[in-house]
C-alpha cells in the first residue's frame, strides 16, 4: 500500500468512529445518570521531526476523562488542529496585525504562533523551577510525594500564564503539518464537553491531576453547579515512578495500618474503618503551595496507586466529616490511567518513546507519528474501540456499563455505520 492509501484508510475509519460515537453519545445529556465520579488526566505524545534541517521533535498533550465506575472515556482531546496550514496562518496573522494585539483579542489566539513560541522560551524555565523546588522540599524534610506537589506549584509560578500546560523547550518544535493549540483552550473545551454530557447527572465529582489549568477549566465549565453544590473537584497526586518492590512495600504498609484500625475498632464494617482512617488523616492535613491548598494522605493503597495525596478544591465546609471522608476515599485517577496504559500498549504511534541519541542530542522515536493528524485520528479511533468493543473481566464494555450499549459492538458495525435518516 502507498502511504497516501494508508492515510486515506485511517481517515475513513476515523470518520466512521466519530459518526458512530456521536450517534450514541448524543443521548448522554438526556439520560438518567447516577452520581458521576470522573478522573481527568493528560498524556504526552511525541511526533518525529520531518526535516533533516530541523531535527526537533513535536510534543503534544491529550486530556482525557474516564468514569471511575464504568471506565467509559468521555473524550481524549489533543491540543492540535490538523485543518490549518502554519505558513498561511502566520502570513494572515502578520497581515491583520495579530502580533500587535494582546493574545485574548487576536483572531488566532488559540494557536501557537512562531514568534510567541520563541518569546515563551525566553520567559522562564518551569522545569528548572520545578527541580529547584523539589530539591528544596526534600532538603526541608518533605517526603517524595509532598516534594513533588510543592515542585508543581513552584513550576506554575514562573509561567507567563499559570494555566498554560505546554512545555516549551529548545529541543521541541511546533508542528510543520497542522498547528499546535494552546493547551488551556483544549482544556476548557474538554471540560465544557464534559459538563454538557453529564448535565443530567445529579452530582458530578471530578478527580484531577494536579495542574492549575485543570482547576481553571473545571471552574469555568462547572461554576454554576459548584455554587449549587452539585459539582466538586479534587486534585489527586499519585507517586507513579516507583519500582514494583516499592509499590508492594507501600501496599503492605497500608494493609498493616488497616489491620491495626480493625483491631482497635471491632464491630465496624470495612467501609466504616476506612472512613475512620480518612477522618484521622483530615485532622493532619498539610497546606502546600502559596495558595494554601490542604492535602490529605490517602490511607488506602493499591499497586496502581501505592502512595496518594488528595486536595479538595471546592470544600465550602458544608459537608459533615463522614460525607467528606467518603468522598476523599473515592479519589482516584486509576480509570483514566488505565485507558492511557491501554493506548500505550495497543497503539504503536502512542508507545512510550525510546531514544537514539546523536551529537546534537536530538531524539528519534521508532514508532512515533510523522504527521500529528494521524496520531490525533488514531487516538479517537482507539477511544471508540475501548468504549464500545473491548470487554473487561465482567464481559462488558464501558459503554454497556454506562447504558450506551446492550452488547459489545463488532468492529464491522462501526466501520460500516450509517446514521439513521432524520424524518
Amino acid at each position: 500500500l502507498s502511504k497516501q492509501t494508508v492515510y486515506d484508510k485511517i481517515a475513513f475509519i476515523h470518520r466512521q468512529c466519530e459518526a458512530f460515537a456521536g450517534h450514541r453519545e448524543r443521548h448522554l445529556p438526556s439520560m438518567e445518570l447516577p452520581k458521576m465520579y470522573v478522573a481527568v488526566d493528560r498524556q504526552a505524545f511525541i511526533v518525529n521531526w520531518t526535516s533533516r534541517k530541523d531535527r526537533r521533535n513535536v510534543q503534544l498533550n491529550a486530556i482525557a476523562s474516564a468514569d471511575l465506575k464504568t471506565g467509559y472515556v468521555f473524550g481524549m482531546h489533543l491540543n492540535f488542529d490538523g485543518a490549518l496550514n502554519p505558513l498561511e496562518v502566520e502570513r494572515d496573522a502578520i497581515n491583520i496585525g495579530d502580533y500587535a494585539l494582546p493574545e485574548p483579542y487576536r483572531r488566532y489566539a488559540r494557536l501557537w504562533l512562531a514568534n510567541d513560541y520563541s518569546t515563551a522560551l525566553r520567559f522562564g524555565n518551569s522545569s528548572a523551577a520545578r527541580q529547584a523546588a523539589l530539591k528544596a522540599a526534600k532538603a526541608g524534610g518533605a517526603d517524595e510525594l509532598n516534594a513533588e506537589i510543592a515542585a508543581q506549584y513552584a513550576a506554575g509560578d514562573v509561567k507567563a500564564d499559570i494555566e498554560q500546560g505546554d512545555e516549551q523547550s529548545r529541543i521541541v518544535a511546533l508542528p510543520k503539518l497542522g498547528m499546535q493549540v494552546h493547551e488551556q483552550y483544549t482544556l476548557y473545551a474538554h471540560y465544557l464537553v464534559l459538563a454538557h454530557l453529564l448535565q443530567n447527572a445529579p452530582k458530578v465529582r471530578l478527580f484531577l491531576d494536579q495542574d492549575s489549568g485543570f482547576r481553571a477549566g473545571f471552574m469555568a465549565a462547572f461554576h454554576e453547579r459548584v455554587r449549587a453544590r452539585t459539582a466538586d473537584a479534587w486534585y489527586v497526586r499519585v507517586l507513579k515512578d516507583s519500582t514494583i518492590d516499592e509499590k508492594d512495600k507501600a501496599v503492605l504498609a497500608a494493609k498493616k495500618r488497616l489491620l491495626a484500625y480493625e483491631d482497635a475498632n471491632p464491630g465496624l464494617s470495612p467501609l466504616d474503618i476506612e472512613v475512620l482512617m480518612v477522618k484521622d488523616e483530615m485532622a493532619r492535613m498539610k497546606s502546600i503551595g502559596h495558595w494554601g491548598d490542604k492535602w490529605l494522605v490517602h490511607p488506602v493503597a493499591s499497586r496502581s496507586e501505592p502512595d496518594k495525596r488528595v486536595c479538595w478544591l471546592t470544600d465550602m465546609n458544608d459537608y459533615d466529616d463522614d460525607h467528606a471522608a467518603r468522598l476523599y476515599l473515592k479519589a482516584s485517577l486509576h480509570a483514566v490511567d488505565r485507558f492511557f496504559m491501554q493506548a500505550r500498549r495497543r497503539l504503536s504511534l502512542a508507545e512510550r518513546p525510546y531514544t537514539s541519541a546523536n551529537v546534537a542530542r536530538r531524539m528519534w522515536y521508532g514508532y512515533s507519528a510523522y504527521r500529528p493528524q494521524n496520531l490525533a485520528m488514531v487516538l479517537d479511533i482507539f477511544r471508540v474501540c475501548y468504549n464500545f468493543h473491548l470487554v473487561g473481566r465482567d464481559k462488558k464494555t464501558p459503554a454497556m456499563r454506562l447504558g450506551l450499549a446492550r452488547a459489545p459492538v463488532d468492529l464491522e458495525d462501526i466501520l460500516y455505520f450509517q446514521a439513521p435518516a432524520v424524518s
